[in-house]
């Protein structure tokens, strides 16, 4: 997931790398099974890399207004992109939470695990981001 312009940025240039890739013609000797892998494998990892960008895209244009969370785990990466929402850096989250950069650096680094439940409200409160929690029974 990208978290920043700079991450933004320099997935943009490994974007380009992977396209001169696929577009530079295949070593000459090589089996055609294994040129085939070597372009499905580079396919795949733009495509991949391609997907986070218009993410990030999405998440910084605002066309998103609902984040969810699939487990409790996946609170941390919804409050991230509850901040690229607001167009906020991790230097403006720090300074509405009175913290160093530094310290949100961190949690976004470990996508908020370890961090207490009254810190998480706390960053939810400073992105007014409302929080609604839904438990769901799965069938046995």
């Amino acid at each position: 997931m990208i978290t920043n312009q700079r991450q933004y940025l320099n997935t943009q240039a490994q974007v380009g790398r992977f396209r001169q890739a696929l577009a530079a013609p295949l070593k000459e000797g090589l089996h055609p099974r294994a040129a085939q892998a070597m372009q499905n494998g580079l396919r795949s990892q733009l495509d991949d890399l391609e997907a986070e960008m218009a993410e990030y895209e999405a998440l910084r244009q605002g066309r998103v207004v609902t984040l969810e969370a699939e487990s409790l785990v996946d609170i941390g990466r919804v409050l991230i992109k509850a901040r690229i929402v607001r167009n906020l850096t991790q230097k403006e989250l720090a300074m509405r939470l009175v913290l160093a950069e530094q310290q949100v650096q961190r949690y976004e680094a470990s996508q908020y695990r370890g961090v207490t439940v009254e810190r998480l409200q706390q960053v939810a409160d400073a992105l007014n981001l409302r929080v609604r929690e839904v438990f769901t029974f799965e069938q046995s």
